[in-house]
C-alpha cells in the first residue's frame, strides 16, 4: 500500500478540546499508559482553517 494517499491521518475519530472549544479530529493512541497513569495520543484536527498535530492526554479527548 505504498501508493495510498491519506486524506486524513489514520486514527480513531475524536473531539479535541482546545481553547475551551471542541474540534473534530483523529487520534492515534500510544501503545501503553505513561508513568502518570494517563493514556496519551497524537491528535490531528482542523482549527480555524489550520491543521494542528499535537500530543494530548485522555483528558483533552472525547470519542466521536
Amino acid at each position: 500500500m505504498d501508493n495510498v494517499v491519506w486524506l486524513r491521518p489514520p486514527g480513531k475519530p475524536c473531539l479535541v478540546l482546545s481553547d475551551d472549544e471542541w474540534w473534530r479530529g483523529s487520534v492515534v493512541w500510544e501503545e501503553a499508559r505513561r508513568e502518570d497513569g494517563l493514556w496519551w495520543g497524537t491528535v490531528t484536527y482542523d482549527k480555524n482553517g489550520r491543521t494542528v498535530t499535537e500530543v494530548r492526554s485522555q483528558h483533552d479527548l472525547r470519542a466521536r
